[in-house]
């Protein structure tokens, strides 16, 4: 399955991921819009500050085992065959077992609604995609399937140790 990943080093802490995460997740789909909709709108993922203006973006992990999802009681959290874990508002009782059950504290409530939400990546739904991952500058932000990815770092890892020991 396709995650989220993110190069530390790269990251700005700019935080357009957030607003295109934002913006996405919108009725209108546009900035502007975005902006005046109430209530107002939350991203999934937001930014840890980092040190030297760096930061670090952190959204659902979207684990094989998801804490969150066991601790929902109404199964408004739940796991599809996909391995995404979805939300579905109208079934959430407020309970907020799912903020404290995630071990990553990636799922905020939303605190401007007038009926308890939470606020949760939900990897834009089927988008080839998210838009995070699109908006973020600096490519930070990677859409790669975990294993492929840790793959080719542990090859290019060995290349470069290979030819520095041969010098």
């Amino acid at each position: 399955m396709k995650r989220i990943l993110v190069d530390d080093a790269k990251c700005l802490a700019c935080h357009s991921c957030e607003i295109a995460c934002a913006v996405a997740h919108s009725d209108s789909k546009t900035l502007y819009g975005a902006i005046s909709e109430k209530p107002p709108l939350r991203s999934g993922l937001h930014v840890e500050p980092g040190g030297k203006g760096r930061g670090f973006p952190l959204g659902c992990r979207h684990c094989q085992d998801p804490q969150c999802v066991r601790a929902c009681v109404t199964k408004a959290l739940h796991s599809h065959n996909d391995g995404v874990v979805h939300y579905n508002k109208s079934l959430c009782l407020g309970c907020q077992m799912c903020i404290i059950a995630c071990p990553f504290g990636t799922i905020e409530e939303n605190i401007s609604t007038e009926a308890f939400s939470v606020s949760k990546c939900d990897l834009c739904d089927g988008s080839a995609e998210p838009s995070c991952v699109t908006a973020c500058p600096t490519q930070a932000l990677i859409f790669e399937d975990a294993d492929l990815h840790s793959k080719s770092k542990r090859r290019k890892y060995l290349v470069e140790l290979s030819t520095s020991s041969e010098q």
